[in-house]
């Protein structure tokens, strides 16, 4: 199955190396000047739960997965 490339708000990611990791969804992608592009995530069952990401780390398979 072909990986999927680029990232979009609804794409759902799971932390990896944890045990029954939570899911994030992508809710907004944004740039910073002179950084690569970020992505907000909100916890799948408790959306008040967030975090920010840059893409690059986002699409590192040793960091998360695709859920």
């Amino acid at each position: 199955m072909p990986r999927k490339a680029n990232v979009d708000v609804g794409d759902r990611f799971r932390k990896v190396g944890q045990f029954q990791p939570p899911i994030w969804i992508v809710t907004r992608l944004f740039t910073f000047a002179a950084e690569p592009p970020h992505a907000r995530l909100e916890k799948e069952d408790d959306p008040s739960q967030t975090m920010t990401v840059s893409l690059p780390a986002l699409q590192d398979s040793s960091l998360f997965r695709r859920a």
